[in-house]
Order: C-alpha cells, then structure tokens, then sequence
C-alpha cells in the first residue's frame, strides 16, 4: 500500500480550492455541498454496506475503535487548558477540532485503499461516532439548555445511509439490480464532489494570538489521534483491513460541521475554519508518514 495512494484525493481537495478562489461562485459551492451532504454520501455508504461481504455481526472490538479514538483525542484536547487560557465557548469550540473527523475525506480515502468493504467498515465507524461527536460538542459549547442540535443527530443523512445499509444486511433484503446500478453511480460521483466541497471551504485567518493551542490541538488530531488507533489495533489484534480503516478514520482531518455548530452557537467560528483548513493542509503531510511508519512497522 503505496502513500501515494492518497495524492489525487488532494489534489482534488486542491482543485475545489482553486476553483473557489478564481473561477466558481460561493452559492454554487452551496448547492453541491447540499447535494453531497443529503444525497450522494448516504447513496455511498448505503451501497457499500449492502454490497459488501461485510458482517455486522463481528465488527467486535473494531468497532469500539472508532468511539476510543474519539473519546482519547477529547480528553487529550482538553489538555489544552495548560497551554492557553480562553473563555469557555471559545475554547470549546476549537476544542471540537481534536476530535471530529471530516466524513468525506474518511470515505473517500477508504475507497482507495480498500474499496467497498473498507468503506462499509468506515461507515460503522461514522454512525457510532458522528453522534458521539454531536454530544460531546453541544455538551461543551451549551450555554446552559442550548440542546436543539442533539434533534438533528438522528436526521443525519450519514448515519441514515449507514443505518438503512445495515437494515438491509441483516433483514437479507435484496435490493432490486436497477436500483443497485443506480445507486453505485451516485456513489461514484460522492468522492469526487464531496472531495471539490472540502477543497472549497478552506480558509486560512482566524487565529489571532491562540497559536499555541491551536499547534496543541492539530498535534492532537493529526498526530496523537493516529498513534491512539495504532496502539488500539495492535493490543486488539485487528486483522490488516479494520487496522487499516481505523488509522485512517483517527488520521482524517477535522470536519467542516465543527465550524458549523461553533457558528450557530455563537462560538469562534473563524477559529474553528482556520484550524479546519490547517488540519486538512496538514494531513496532505501526515497521512502519508503515518502509513509509510506502519508499512515499516507493522501493526
């Protein structure tokens, strides 16, 4: 498995960049990040699931992975506190950026490396912890009964398609051919939109004053979050592919929905875009060091 496996994904990461900057309208970006978000992502992992060999029945210990990541790199954020001192939403907010993961870089990184049943795999992952992920930033962020969003937690396209998908499996219905051609070519169009959309939001201003712990924070995603799946998968004893997808679900940068929930929390938004376009430049760099590690080191 090749680090250079991971190139075109962001190089197209880049090119929704560009386009954004030089040539396609900010609304236009509006539209197709709706159309991923609703409509293709839960088209991918629906399809994945159900056409995959993967058995629900003994994710095991994988599972749990994902959930411990999540739970490791919060705690390890928190430790942040020592190193600048930010009012509480502030903090909370940035905070969210140790810990959550950005869904269609995970997926489409998936794909490459192990096709349908990496990304059926991933999408365990995302349904246990997408949630996981809204409770303990709202949980934060909350001004004292500001808990609305937890509502939109189970309208979650992402965790719809996942949880349809593995409906399916264990129901053993079989979806119609027609149906399932269709719904592998929608699949195919999520990567590479959903891909241009993060490339498109990438923004580089907002910090102000908060570089340490904005250093610690990334340290923690970037670095940290990887060495925890390691160790997790090696004392598991996860066969390659579950090691593999764990690494990349701990590896993946921060996800454009921390920005979101910070914005509509009346948290430090512009702190929160900054630190998620630095995460996903970042793990352009990262990602690969920590494969090329685990190819001479072996889990």
């Amino acid at each position: 498995m090749s680090p250079l496996l991971l190139f075109p994904d962001f190089a197209i990461i880049a090119l929704g960049y560009l386009l954004r900057r030089f040539w396609m309208a900010p609304a236009a970006w509006v539209t197709i990040e709706k159309l991923v978000y609703f409509v293709l992502f839960p088209c991918l992992l629906f399809f994945s699931v159900v056409s995959s060999n993967f058995n629900v029945n003994t994710v095991g210990s994988f599972a749990l992975g994902g959930p411990a990541i999540v739970l490791a790199s919060f705690v390890l954020g928190w430790l942040g506190l020592l190193v600048n001192k930010m009012g509480r939403v502030d903090f909370a907010s940035g905070l969210q950026t140790a810990y959550r993961f950005n869904s269609y870089i995970g997926l489409a990184l998936a794909s490459r490396l192990g096709g349908q049943s990496a990304v059926a795999n991933i999408a365990i992952l995302l349904a246990l912890c997408v949630p996981l992920c809204n409770v303990l930033a709202v949980g934060t962020m909350s001004k004292g009964g500001r808990f609305t969003a937890f509502l939109e937690i189970l309208k979650n396209p992402l965790i719809i398609g996942t949880s349809l998908g593995i409906a399916a499996k264990l129901l053993g219905v079989q979806v119609p051919e027609p149906m399932m051609l269709t719904l592998e070519r929608l699949a195919q169009a999520a990567v590479s939109l959903g891909l241009l959309a993060v490339g498109s939001g990438l923004v580089f201003s907002g910090l102000k004053g908060n570089w340490a712990v904005s250093i610690w924070w990334l340290t923690v995603k970037l670095v940290a979050a990887p060495l925890v799946a390691v160790l997790y998968a090696h004392f598991m004893n996860l066969p390659e592919e579950q090691a593999v997808v764990l690494l990349v679900f701990s590896a993946i940068p921060s996800a454009s929905s921390a920005y979101i929930l910070a914005a509509r929390m009346g948290g430090n938004a512009p702190l929160v875009a900054c630190l998620i376009s630095m995460s996903t430049v970042g793990a352009a760099f990262t990602l690969p060091l920590v494969f090329a590690a685990v190819q001479r080191f072996p889990l």
